[in-house]
Formats: C-alpha cells, sequence, structure tokens
C-alpha cells in the first residue's frame, strides 16, 4: 500500500470518527437466506462453479516457491495440486497424480527439486511435467512418453499471490485480483517465508469461516479477553475490489498516529480473495487462511491457516518465535471465532431462524454474499 493510498485512508478515518457510526455503512441491511448456509443443493453449486470448474482459487504466496525447484502442493475438494517453479523461473500447476497408476506425487512443501518421483513405481517427471523415466519401459510399448506427461492445471502470480484452477480452464486475461494488487504489491509477497500451516475441522458452513473475517464488529464481545485491548471496536474501512474485498482494522495505536507518518503499524489489512481465501497482512507477518468446503455436507468444512514471516528463521530463538505466533493465532481463531461459528451453524442448521441479517456497519459481509449468489446463480 503506497504512501498516497495511506493518506486517503487516514483522512477516511478521521472523517468516519466525525460521524455517528464512525466506520463505514453500506447503503442498507441484508437478509441473508438460511439455505445459502445449509442445503446440500447449494454446496453442490458452489462445488461445481466456485472450485472444480477450474476457477482461480488462491493457494498461498509466491514467497513459497521463490526460486527454481521450490513446490508445495494444493489440496482442496477432493483434489491436489503441484504448484512449482520451473528451472525456466515460470510457474507451474500440475494434478497431482502420476500418470501410470494415479499415485499422489507429493505433500506439503519443499525445495530444490530437480525432478518429480513418483513413490509408487518411481515414474519420474522434470520441473515442466514432462515423463523422463519409467523403469520397466519394455512393459509399456505402444504408449509415448509424450502423451503421459503432468496433467497441466492453470495457474497465475499476481501480486506475490498464487491462484491455481482444479481443473483444466481458460482463464480471462483480466487482473483476478480486480485492482487490489495495486494495494498489494507494494508489501513484497514474493519475499516472504513460508514458515508453518495448520489445518481445523469446523462443524459449520465454509462461509461463515469467511464470514468471521469479514467485520469489526465482534471484536468487544466475542474477542473481549484477546483482541479488544488492541483494536477499536466497531471501525473499519472498506473497499470492493471486483468480487474481493479489503477491511482495515483500527488499532487503538492509532490515536499516535501523525500526519506523514506511515499507516500500516496502525492498522490490520483483511483482503478477502474471492471464493474462500482471506490475506491478513500484519506489519511483522502475513496469516493466509482458506475455507474449504466438504464435498458432502454443508455442515463440515476445513480451516486452513498458514503463517509467512518476511524471512527464513535464522535460529532456533526465531523459530520458536514463529511458532509462538502461530499457536497463538490458531488458538485465537478456533476457540473464539470458528467455535462461535460452529454455534451459529447448529441453530442455522434447526430451522430456528428464517435468515440473519448483516448491518449497514457490515459492508464486507454483503459484498461477500452479493458476489457469492452472482457467481453461483
Amino acid at each position: 500500500m503506497n504512501a498516497e493510498t495511506q493518506a486517503a485512508i487516514v483522512d477516511r478515518i478521521h472523517a468516519l470518527g466525525a460521524t455517528p457510526a464512525g466506520t463505514d455503512l453500506a447503503a442498507a441491511p441484508y437478509h441473508q437466506e438460511i439455505g445459502d448456509y445449509t442445503r446440500r443443493d447449494v454446496l453442490q453449486r458452489e462445488l461445481d462453479r466456485l472450485f472444480l470448474s477450474g476457477a482461480p482459487l488462491a493457494a498461498g504466496l509466491s514467497g513459497a516457491v521463490k526460486r527454481p525447484g521450490d513446490w508445495f502442493t494444493f489440496d482442496a475438494c477432493g483434489r491436489s495440486a503441484i504448484v512449482g517453479r520451473g528451472k525456466d523461473g515460470r510457474l507451474r500447476a500440475f494434478a497431482n497424480a502420476c500418470r501410470h497408476r494415479g499415485m499422489r506425487l507429493l505433500s506439503g512443501t519443499g525445495r530444490g527439486k530437480s525432478r518429480f518421483v513418483c513413490p509408487y513405481h518411481s515414474w519420474t517427471y522434470d520441473l515442466e511435467g514432462r515423463l523422463e523415466i519409467r523403469p520397466g519401459e519394455e512393459g509399456f510399448t505402444g504408449t509415448e512418453r509424450a502423451d503421459l506427461g503432468l496433467r497441466p492445471l492453470p495457474v497465475r502470480e499476481e501480486a506475490g499471490v498464487v491462484f491455481v484452477g482444479l481443473a483444466a480452464a481458460a482463464w480471462s486475461d483480466a487482473s483476478i485480483l480486480s485492482g487490489a494488487e495495486r494495494e498489494i504489491a507494494p508489501f513484497g509477497l514474493e519475499r516472504y517465508h513460508r514458515f508453518a500451516q495448520r489445518e481445523h475441522r469446523a462443524a459449520m458452513n465454509w462461509k461463515l469461516g469467511v464470514d468471521s473475517f469479514m467485520e469489526a464488529y465482534h471484536l468487544h464481545s466475542l474477542h473481549k479477553n484477546t483482541l479488544r485491548k488492541y483494536f477499536f471496536d466497531n471501525v473499519s474501512v472498506f473497499d470492493a475490489f471486483g468480487r474481493n474485498c479489503r477491511i482495515l482494522g483500527l488499532r487503538r495505536s492509532f490515536e499516535q498516529h501523525r500526519p506523514g507518518e506511515s499507516l500500516l503499524p496502525h492498522v490490520t489489512l483483511l483482503y478477502q480473495l474471492a471464493p474462500n481465501a482471506v490475506l491478513i497482512y500484519q506489519q511483522d507477518h502475513v496469516q493466509f487462511y482458506e475455507a474449504i468446503p466438504d464435498l458432502d455436507d454443508p455442515g463440515r468444512c476445513t480451516m486452513r491457516i498458514t503463517l509467512y514471516a518476511p524471512e527464513e528463521p535464522a535460529d532456533d530463538s526465531a523459530r520458536r518465535h514463529w511458532d509462538a505466533n502461530l499457536e497463538l493465532i490458531f488458538g485465537v481463531t478456533t476457540s473464539e471465532d470458528f467455535a462461535a461459528c460452529e454455534r451459529v451453524h447448529q441453530n442455522l442448521a434447526s430451522g430456528a431462524l428464517p435468515y440473519i441479517v448483516f448491518g449497514r456497519n457490515e459492508p464486507a459481509l454483503i459484498h461477500l454474499h452479493r458476489a457469492l449468489d452472482t457467481a453461483i446463480a
């Protein structure tokens, strides 16, 4: 986020402080149908159109694949992709399946590979996905190696964010971030180090996991013993970028902000990356959240949390520091945010309510659900 954008946001914060609400407001409240969280047919449309169609999904940061031979796997909705940097510096993605018997080749993340080797029968592929070696070559007479390379998947980097499609698909040349890249690019996310990842299996619809990040209204009550002392309650600045959006959480330290100083130490920036990811930029690290729907149950999902540090830890002390940070983040989100969302989902699934209401002070929620409705309609 450049200095000009920061200055404009500072002016908006001061202007909001002079209003009764003190926060950005949508034009009107929004009634959200309960069935969008609980109906199996809605879940199936979301899977078909948002996740399994090959549409772009935010999979992580370019910092996880800085150099040739670096790679990570991206798993969602029963499918798996390998994302790797080739010898030519290009980022590529492949279905994580050997062309022999379909074995998954890799899991997790790594660096410095020169080829991908199947653990089942040692079929070997180069970083560009070409089949190099298949032991027992005489057993495959009549099949051409050139026809049995890894299946390519669409992949793109924008402003240090990696997007992957889980099926072969043609993507538009238009920016996936729809203008948010102008704010995100100055953060230099391609230089960050992927420190560690945690997963949490939750008894809630995947959209509730995303919802939990989309307003500052809950800070006073839900986080009264953790985050409330650091942030102003019910104060946020909202902007939409196509289907994506950004909300800004205001830290109490903003009271010490002086004209011309950087705004960034006094805010937390949350970028919702359609449809299911949230990138949170802090001053000293980045948190990356993914809400992965269950294939069969609208009341189940997996919440994936990845912490990216500005640089690779140099020693055990630095590793302990980031371990503690990740455990704190994981603890707060699972015991407070996601635990609350599970209780919400129980009520929604029970039929206790005909609809829920997003207030004017929750414009990011309204934007998110309107965008999702449009995408699956």
